[in-house]
């Protein structure tokens, strides 16, 4: 089926965002001097995703706004060291939206599946949850803008995936509908879940091969595969 426009996730589906998470951590743990105040940066990393990846749940499900998400991680993560000290962790957390969208790597066979969709003539968007100025950044630095004709944040529809309403503010902005479309990402219930709330197919990039109970269109383990559906 040919579709009129393609529309991708962007961190873990193209992002790499582990690896480029723990180049910037691993530069604010020897910055910030926190080597005596942990064990090893593993065992502080480890906390820090903890904490992450949970406010990253409350802001996805409206529980906190952006500046308590931006903020709180490193006033938790400071704590759980006995470091009370809400300046440091206001440094941290600059520091860290300064470092971690300059951090370039991409999963693999990336930019090699995008170079083929853009030769092939392709339409593509990002559809993202994040913040306008760390995701335009991440998309900068790891060369990535050519390929995509817009980028739909959560902070500009003013909602988040998987609520309906980015998807069709992202339809809006593409000028198509969800019979004309399709939604390529790695998390099941962000990005293919999401696309289904509003009638969109989409192709689970299931680089884990989680288990789920989904119905994507498509169902794929490596990136190189959307060159053989597309």
């Amino acid at each position: 089926m040919e579709y009129k426009h393609l529309f991708f996730d962007l961190d873990d589906t193209f992002w790499d965002v582990r690896t480029n998470q723990e180049t910037a951590q691993r530069e604010l743990f020897a910055a910030f001097g926190l080597g005596d105040r942990y064990p090893d940066f593993d065992s502080y990393y480890e906390i820090f995703r903890e904490i992450n990846q949970r406010l990253w749940t409350e802001y996805r499900d409206g529980i906190v706004d952006r500046e308590t998400l931006r903020n709180q991680r490193f006033v938790r993560l400071l704590e759980s060291a006995g470091i009370h000290d809400e300046r440091m962790a206001m440094d941290m957390s600059n520091e860290y939206l300064r470092i971690s969208p300059t951090c370039n790597t991409l999963m693999p066979h990336s930019l090699e599946v995008l170079e083929y969709l853009k030769t092939k003539g392709h339409s593509m968007s990002l559809i993202t949850n994040g913040f306008n100025e760390v995701q335009f950044l991440k998309v900068e630095h790891a060369g990535l803008k050519p390929f995509f004709d817009r980028i739909t944040t959560s902070e500009f529809a003013g909602i988040g995936k998987p609520n309906p309403g980015i998807f069709e503010y992202a339809m809006r902005k593409a000028g198509v509908g969800p019979d004309e479309c399709i939604m390529i990402g790695d998390d099941v219930y962000t990005d293919i879940y999401g696309a289904s709330t509003v009638g969109m197919p989409s192709v689970f990039v299931n680089f884990r091969g989680i288990e789920h109970d989904q119905h994507p269109r498509h169902e794929i383990r490596d990136l190189r595969a959307l060159k053989e559906i597309f």
